[in-house]
């Protein structure tokens, strides 16, 4: 790809992010304060769209449109196919319940049909074998997780699309070598959310779960077609994981906070640590949060690259240690934020 293609395709990518979130702040849905959200005033929403479409007028331009390959196109499409999900939830409110059976279903098409794993790596030589049905089953609940985790993740102005940012633009370094098609991509993306976030850093449109959802199924489809490859070895199986890391640290445990509490795990809360350090802050800056959010995501970023770079056999034992060191630090940080003033 030419240098001068290459510019002209970044520069429409973020054009149309940015001139598309106008018109969707504009005529857009809107959304109300809620028990999850951070703000005080209705505020358009599903700038999510906005991003679906950049990263199709984007991709336009770039010789990877022709030579796609049937499992990234598929993993664009389905991509695309959540996204509107998080659309029509954004609009009416499809329920909880439905959404998530509805994502089940995306991910066991992408998982039956497009990329799944049959052995775990357990580190120096160790590998454990899980069939094709329990690999399946591991693929479509990493689909799952991770979409929503960038979903969760998704109530302050800019924390989880500056994120998404970081989380692309690293895929990009990790694939760009081996696997250009899915670096383009995810170049791609990474732009698009980078003309969305002005938008979303200065309150006037939320991404909605349209941009939430496109982007998390996005990303944790990528990180699987880095995996497992057709014709050749991939990546390691960690990347994507450490990648999205504090995300998946803050939700799951969250998560789990709830379930001892006996509250739902489907309803709509507060008990994130952002959700926590705004409530706890006597002036709470969205900017500042989701600049220090971009730093971590983009620490965690480097630790992956880094990774890749070490001989496999030492990778899940990183991961392993990673996972331990952000569990440590998301408990001395939750039980920071809870104390009272």
């Amino acid at each position: 790809m030419s240098t001068l293609l290459a510019l002209a395709s970044a520069a429409l990518t973020v054009a149309a992010a940015a001139a598309l979130s106008g018109a969707i702040s504009w005529a857009g849905p809107v959304d109300p304060p809620t028990e999850r959200g951070a703000h005080r005033r209705p505020t358009p929403t599903s700038g999510g769209v906005a991003i679906m479409g950049a990263v199709g007028l984007g991709l336009l331009l770039h010789p990877v449109v022709g030579a796609l390959g049937w499992r990234l196109a598929a993993t664009l499409a389905l991509a695309l196919a959540m996204g509107v999900i998080g659309a029509l939830d954004d609009l009416f409110d499809i329920g909880a319940k439905t959404k998530l059976l509805l994502q089940a279903a995306l991910a066991l098409v992408f998982a039956t049909f497009v990329a799944h794993v049959e052995i775990l790596p357990l580190g120096f030589g160790l590998n454990l074998p899980l069939g094709p049905v329990v690999g399946i089953a591991g693929v479509a609940l990493w689909i799952v997780v991770a979409t929503n985790a960038v979903n969760f993740m998704d109530g302050a102005n800019g924390v989880a699309p500056g994120a998404q940012v970081c989380v692309f633009i690293v895929m990009t370094a990790a694939a760009w070598a081996r696997y250009p098609a899915v670096a383009e991509v995810s170049m791609v993306a990474a732009l698009a959310c980078a003309g969305f976030l002005p938008w979303n850093l200065g309150g006037r449109l939320f991404q909605g779960d349209a941009g939430a959802l496109f982007c998390g199924f996005l990303f944790a489809g990528l990180a699987m077609l880095l995996t497992a490859p057709a014709a050749s070895p991939g990546l390691s199986l960690y990347l994507g994981p450490l990648i999205l890391l504090p995300f998946l640290t803050d939700v799951l445990l969250t998560l789990a906070v709830r379930a001892r509490r006996g509250q739902s795990l489907l309803k709509a809360h507060r008990d994130h640590l952002y959700q926590l350090w705004l409530r706890q802050e006597a002036k709470p800056s969205h900017v500042s949060l989701a600049w220090r959010v971009m730093a971590i995501m983009a620490a965690y970023g480097g630790l992956g690259l880094w990774m890749l770079m070490c001989p496999p056999h030492v990778q899940p034992e990183m991961f392993a240690a990673a996972v331990a060191v952000s569990a440590l630090g998301w408990g001395w940080l939750r039980r920071r934020l809870e104390r009272p003033s």
